[in-house]
């Protein structure tokens, strides 16, 4: 018998106006620097509290694993 697994991540998102907090699922690929940035950084993602658009990018000081 064998278990098979998928890996899953998740972003924590705040936004830059309204400061609330979200998470979103994601099944990753690693992009060329083995960095776990979000695949199109120019894609636009709202704040599911205030409806703000926006870009999105890494926090400053994010390590990682």
């Amino acid at each position: 018998m064998i278990h098979e697994h998928t890996v899953e991540i998740l972003y924590h998102f705040t936004c830059g106006r309204c400061k609330g907090w979200w998470s979103h699922a994601h099944t990753p690929t690693m992009n060329k620097k083995d960095e776990f940035e979000i695949e199109r950084p120019t894609k636009l993602m709202y704040c599911p509290h205030c409806g703000e658009d926006g870009k999105v990018k890494i926090k400053k000081g994010f390590k990682g694993v």
